[in-house]
């Protein structure tokens, strides 16, 4: 793995990368095939999650390099992907959906999407409000202020459907885009009426505000209209937060989560997608080692992808007697 690129080299590599296609991939050479994956803001997951998965490429498929590139994250990447500057790129499964198909915020489809493979830890919505708020159901936000994660998150595009679902609109409450941290010290402070994390288990800024001075709950979904809404969108997944997760919680927590997945451009050899797909799954014990929101990745669960896998990637898969 390379160290992430500054970003004009990213016309360079898309030039480097056209030239490696037009010359075809047969099997791996000596020659230097470089790629760029983009990851997303240094702090969360993403980043450590892009460079283990870059390393095992490299490693595992000879004559292969990555840089890993700091970007705005699952928003940013699908489009840097469309526009020819990433070739490869994390993202939630809603966003990569969403822009494929042309959906907002994506202003038209994003045909050039593939997926690699699904399978990053989730990220678990978890809904945060005062024990004293009076706030039970989702129904209970109207006329209230809620802090939705950052400005272009897949959390705020979440949070608007479910907000539909329940019969809400998006005027019925004020909404504070700010990191997640920064929502629940907002919480805290009284500023908000609700906080927004989605993000692995535990979450840092949770676990804190669950030992603090003041009380707080997760809001927890009723299963028949969690699985109302899971059918309507099914690109979401089904979770249980455990009553251990977090200091002092009442009991399990109902809720749904995103699924992460990586992302390739269809433009790549159907050969090289495979070589790293293999890379990836016949060495899934350095995954692991390399990162804890790499151990949810499984063989049986990585072709469940909401669009449609790469060429390559559905070529190993179907090898594996793995069913997308």
């Amino acid at each position: 793995m390379i160290p992430r690129a500054p970003h004009p080299a990213r016309l360079l590599m898309a030039a480097l990368l056209t030239a490696v296609c037009a010359a075809g991939f047969a099997a791996p050479s000596h020659a230097e095939t470089l790629l760029t994956l983009g990851a997303a803001p240094l702090g969360g997951t993403y980043y450590p999650a892009a460079i283990a998965i870059a390393d095992i490429i490299a490693k595992h498929v000879p004559g292969t390099d990555i840089r890993v590139e700091v970007t705005g994250g699952t928003m940013e990447n699908p489009a840097l992907m469309q526009q020819g500057e990433l070739q490869l790129g994390l993202a939630n499964a809603d966003a990569a959906f969403f822009a494929f198909h042309g959906k907002p915020p994506f202003n038209a489809p994003h045909t050039d999407l593939r997926a690699l493979f699904v399978g990053l830890a989730p990220g678990v919505v978890q809904y945060a409000v005062t024990d004293d708020s009076g706030i039970f159901t989702i129904k209970d936000l109207a006329g209230k202020r809620a802090a939705v994660g950052p400005q272009g998150n897949s959390s705020g595009l979440l949070f608007t459907k479910i907000l539909h679902f329940y019969g809400l609109r998006d005027s019925d409450l004020t909404r504070s885009f700010v990191s997640f941290s920064d929502g629940v010290n907002e919480l805290i402070d009284g500023n908000v009426d609700m906080a927004i994390v989605q993000a692995g288990l535990p979450a840092p800024g949770l676990q804190e505000a669950f030992t603090g001075h003041r009380k707080i709950r997760l809001l927890s979904f009723p299963e028949a209209e969690r699985d109302g809404f899971l059918r309507e969108y099914p690109y979401y997944i089904p979770v249980t937060i455990p009553k251990a997760t977090y200091h002092a919680m009442g009991g399990d927590v109902t809720t749904l989560a995103t699924q992460n997945m990586v992302l390739v451009h269809a433009s790549l050899p159907d050969g090289l997608v495979h070589a790293m797909t293999k890379a990836i799954f016949e060495h899934l014990p350095e995954l692991y080692a390399a990162h804890p929101s790499l151990r949810s990745v499984t063989l049986e669960t990585a072709a469940k992808s909401p669009i449609p896998l790469h060429a390559g990637a559905l070529r190993y898969f179907t090898e594996m007697a793995v069913t997308p």
